[in-house]
């Protein structure tokens, strides 16, 4: 059987942040901050990849084939703290999402990173939402 909460968090945590990754890096490498935006870009490629893997693994094998992000696969290095390196993601992608908003960038969007970026949020809120109802309904 498919897990499908693995399934459905790919879907919506893990590729919505690799979408602030890379718009937010696509934004700074555009107003000419390269050093961070291009760094950023090199974490959106290996978290994608890393969450297609972990995609096509869980249809095929039932089961990821790794630890959900750069952040995970670091922070397990040598213990099992993978739950640690999925918060520092969690934060580090919500703060760029607050980035973008306090600092109002949205509106400078173009016309491929509008419905990127709408399409990621609504993925995330949605995850979010599922995600909680789930771990609320366990503990009934």
């Amino acid at each position: 059987m498919i897990p499908y909460l693995d399934l459905l968090e790919v879907i919506t945590v893990g590729f919505p942040f690799c979408a602030f990754k890379y718009i937010v890096g696509q934004h700074l490498v555009r107003t000419g901050n390269h050093l961070i935006g291009y760094p950023l870009l090199a974490l959106f490629v290996i978290d994608t990849l890393i969450n297609s893997v972990n995609l096509i693994a869980l249809l095929i094998r039932r089961k990821r084939a790794m630890n959900a992000c750069l952040f995970s696969i670091k922070a397990q290095h040598g213990s099992n703290q993978e739950d640690f390196g999925n918060s520092i993601d969690m934060l580090f992608s919500f703060a760029l999402v607050a980035y973008m908003v306090g600092m109002q960038y949205l509106g400078g969007l173009n016309d491929l990173e509008r419905p990127i970026w709408n399409i990621a949020v609504v993925l995330n809120v949605l995850g979010a939402g599922i995600s909680r109802l789930t771990h609320s309904y366990r503990n009934l």
